[in-house]
């Protein structure tokens, strides 16, 4: 089946190619949900000169409004304006002469300008003036077969919930439906799209987000977790973290495609050891993608230091990548299709992200920070990505209460710091908790930094 693009590289992707050509897609959601910016968004991307678009509006927003208001997105390209694309207001007709009058306008337009897509915002409103639904069906068949006569692609704009969705005589028409809806938040809005039906094609199913900006429309599809073994996966294969003491107390080093986790104090050296992480892999000739919640770009400069390691050539060739977010600006599922770009983009073998327990500061759904986690660490692992999180825990009582919301759970390896007084002096401690499917040893150790690095030290006095 032939398809139209969408000109949204994601929501492509979601519909499998786009929109099936000669379809009719309703295009639904609540007022200011993006239904109008979608919609030209995919006209202005496809509109050439054998390739004509009509867009008709009708009893809700002045054409003129329309249009003034379209002109703010990039999308926008005056010189197609009535040469490709053609407006035309029906609410005139509408509203003194019927749905029959209307009928042959539409019929007149098609047969003048032979348009591969037409838009009809709203379709809606047009029931607000129609004696009987038995009317307006009436209307519809006769539309849709006008449509496909002409082999035109239409995109329906209505302003339904969801609930109305299934009532509507306008859905039966439909060969696809795309929702579009949002959840007004304290600091921010957040918007989703989902698509509820698409004849003859298949998509992908579920709640992706998008935001919309000057470009338009941007999709950040739904990444799903996965349980499966990533590509080339060997059980028992280890790597070092740049601390020969610490990979014999790991039982060699950590095992390749998994997650560990560092749980720590503040102050304890977690920054420090998922620096060591780091390095030890660009040591390796490997690439590093580093997400970070806390620290600046200086000052992991700064950091690495104290580690004997210079970062900034690495920075330059590529083999060090850095992103900074503002825990409080969060928004988890555009951080994790983000993070997913720049694993891919930039080829990363092993993956940062200093600290979870930031992100879950900054949000108020445990749920789906417990969520968030399991599918960064699932995701990722299963590519061959090894991954480490950090996690700044308060004084457990128990090793069993490291993290909350069961994120110890998440983590293939668990690596405690502690810090502890002896006299007049504060050491740090580190213990291997866990290795899943690795033999370790358990006994708490100093961890020493020094000029030179990081270095294991002996079990405390006690």
């Amino acid at each position: 089946m032939d398809k139209i693009t969408t000109g949204i590289v994601e929501l492509d992707n979601i519909l499998q190619g786009g929109f099936p050509e000669g379809a009719t897609i309703m295009i639904v959601g609540r007022p200011g949900s993006g239904k109008t910016v979608l919609a030209h968004q995919v006209m202005f991307h496809n509109t050439a000169p054998n390739f004509k678009a009509v867009y008709l509006t009708t009893l809700s927003e002045p054409q003129v409004k329309v249009i003034r208001f379209q002109q703010a997105f990039s999308y926008y390209d005056q010189d197609k304006f009535q040469v490709s694309v053609f407006y035309r207001d029906l609410g005139s007709s509408l509203r003194k002469r019927g749905l029959a009058h209307t009928l042959t306008v539409i019929d007149e337009l098609l047969q003048k300008h032979q348009p591969r897509l037409v838009i009809i915002d709203s379709i809606k409103t047009m029931t607000e003036i129609v004696p009987t639904l038995t009317e307006f069906r009436e209307f519809l068949l006769d539309l849709s077969l006008r449509l496909a006569t002409w082999g035109c692609t239409a995109l329906l704009l209505g302003e339904y919930c969801e609930e109305e969705i299934d009532l509507r005589p306008e859905s039966a028409i439909a060969d696809g439906i795309i929702y579009l809806y949002g959840t007004e938040e304290r600091r921010l809005q957040k918007r989703f799209l989902r698509i509820l039906k698409m004849r003859g094609t298949g998509y992908v199913g579920g709640e992706n987000v998008f935001r919309i900006s000057r470009e338009g429309i941007e999709v950040f599809p739904r990444i799903e977790s996965s349980v499966t073994e990533p590509p080339g996966h060997q059980a028992g294969t280890l790597f070092s973290i740049g601390m020969p003491e610490l990979d014999e107390m790991m039982g060699g080093g950590i095992p390749w495609h998994t997650t560990t986790l560092l749980s720590g104090a503040s102050g304890a050296g977690k920054t420090l050891l998922a620096l060591q992480f780091a390095i030890a892999g660009i040591k390796a000739g490997e690439t590093v993608a580093y997400v970070c919640f806390e620290e600046s770009l200086q000052q992991l400069i700064a950091s690495a230091r104290c580690l004997d390691f210079d970062l900034n050539p690495h920075l330059v060739s590529g083999r060090f990548n850095v992103v900074c977010y503002s825990p409080m600006e969060l928004d988890l599922d555009i951080n994790i299709y983000e993070m997913q770009q720049l694993v891919k983009r930039v080829g990363a073998d092993r993956l940062v992200i200093d600290s979870i327990s930031s992100v879950e500061k900054g949000i108020n759904d445990k749920t789906r920070y417990f969520e968030y986690v399991w599918t960064v660490s699932s995701y990722f692992k299963t590519r061959g990505v090894n991954v480490l999180l950090t996690y700044e825990s308060h004084n457990p009582v128990s090793l069993a209460e490291l993290t909350r919301h069961g994120i110890s759970f998440v983590a293939d390896n668990l690596l405690h710091l502690r810090i502890m007084e002896q006299g007049s002096e504060t050491k740090r401690y580190l213990r291997v908790v866990k290795m899943r499917g690795c033999s370790h040893t358990t006994t708490l150790r100093e961890l020493l930094i020094s000029e030179y690095g990081l270095t294991m030290g002996e079990a405390p006095v006690i």
